[in-house]
């Protein structure tokens, strides 16, 4: 996920200043608010609420996606601005769970058991956080955890990253300043605090700026669509429109199947935005599993061909200004993630595209990636950056980054 030092960026790094001293931010519709939000109350989650607290605007609500699994949901506490996607799945089985201001996680995250995700927290699509864990701190620097990826125990500190399908075990502390590179393993401290081992190394500025815009959409999203609940909440469920009216994408586009666009609210995949779809609504119903997610609310041009087959709790996201096209008769294994955005190739870059007959495995990840057709990639393999000629076959656990393998899922 790469973010440019734009102007917009280095607006949004001031979320890295405590949430008390914060003044003019981004409201429902991309515009600012004048007065200083006070991010110091939590809510308790409740069985089927979506706004928290209930009767709170736009600019300081917290909005959690009517299809968000909640065990236990009295155990949960919810600070403000936080945005909860679609298919997120919390149980404290028996403990408690809190999550801080301005924190937000994505489709499909697990969380369960003693939980405790501090301010400015980005848990990716598809990321397990295991108890007893502590990611971030109250009013800390931010800190983010990947696509797929799991911290099972352990503690990442403020300004802390693991990135994706990287794993973290039980008793191990990520320090500020320390981001696991994708698909490694820490199973040790020292592991976690000796770059010459070549499982760490040390975040940059442009991580922080990375870090900074993740939570300007975000946070986007939980003013956009806490104001959907407030006016529009048939939209909020099954096919709907997304919010639109941020700086980041300005329409507020609803999902169009065999060229009609129009709500379906009674879908059990989440199809949010400006999607097109080859098929009607009710064969994509078939075809996909549970917890399916397609949401085009940050990039907002997504294509499918004609549906071939979707495994239990895939997503489909892209980067601001990116599209995603998804040719026909492609097979997603369960836990998929495919991620657009830009790559560095001079055409059609803002485009991420998988051909025809793709076969893509459970716990893969593609991200910003054209894959031509027939290409097969196997389960937990990370593809990013890359080019894949029709027919290319990416082995199980391959990590390949701009078209050449540099290691292997260790887990």
């Amino acid at each position: 996920m790469r973010f440019r030092l734009t102007p917009r960026l280095l607006a949004a790094m001031l979320l890295i200043r405590p949430l008390s001293a914060l003044g003019a931010q981004a409201g429902a519709h991309g515009a600012t608010t004048s007065h200083t939000i006070a991010c110091r109350g939590y809510s308790t989650l409740t069985p089927s609420g979506t706004v928290f607290p209930r009767a709170a605007q736009a600019d300081t609500a917290s909005f959690v996606d009517p299809t968000v699994h909640r065990a236990e949901p009295q155990r949960v506490r919810l600070g403000c601005r936080t945005y909860l996607a679609p298919f997120v799945a919390i149980d404290p089985h028996g403990a408690s769970i809190t999550i801080g201001h301005a924190s937000n996680l994505q489709d499909n995250v697990t969380i369960s058991g003693r939980i405790v995700i501090g301010d400015r927290v980005s848990i990716a699509h598809g990321a397990t956080i295991v108890g007893p864990s502590t990611i971030g701190a109250r009013d800390g620097l931010p800190a983010f955890v990947g696509f797929n990826a799991v911290v099972e125990g352990a503690i990442v500190e403020p300004d802390g990253m693991v990135t994706h399908l990287a794993k973290v075990s039980a008793g191990v502390t990520i320090r500020r300043g320390t981001k696991v590179l994708p698909g490694k393993w820490i199973r040790t401290q020292a592991e976690a605090d000796n770059e010459a081992l070549g499982k760490v190394v040390r975040v940059t500025d442009a991580d922080r700026a990375f870090m900074a815009g993740v939570l300007h959409v975000n946070n986007s999203f939980a003013a956009g669509y806490t104001a959907l609940a407030h006016t529009a909440p048939r939209e909020l469920r099954g096919a709907g429109r997304d919010p639109g009216h941020s700086d980041f994408n300005h329409a507020a586009d609803a999902p169009a199947f065999r060229g009609v666009a129009k709500p379906v609210p009674s879908m059990h995949v989440r199809v949010i935005g400006g999607v097109e779809v080859k098929d009607s609504w009710q064969h994509l119903e078939q075809q996909a599993g549970r917890d399916v997610s397609i949401r085009a609310d940050e990039g907002e041009h997504f294509r499918f061909g004609a549906i071939g087959r979707l495994g239990d709790h895939v997503t489909f996201h892209a980067l601001e200004h990116s599209n995603l096209e998804v040719g026909s008769a492609v097979r997603f294994g369960a836990h998929v993630v495919v991620h657009g955005g830009a790559d560095d190739r001079p055409t059609d870059r803002d485009i991420t595209r998988i051909g025809d007959r793709v076969v893509i495995g459970d716990h893969a990840v593609v991200f910003r990636s054209k894959i031509g057709a027939g290409v097969q990639i196997g389960a937990y393999a990370y593809v990013d950056g890359c080019h894949l000629a029709p027919g290319t076959i990416v082995p199980p656990r391959t990590i390949m980054i701009k078209d050449k393998v540099v290691g292997v899922v260790e887990w």
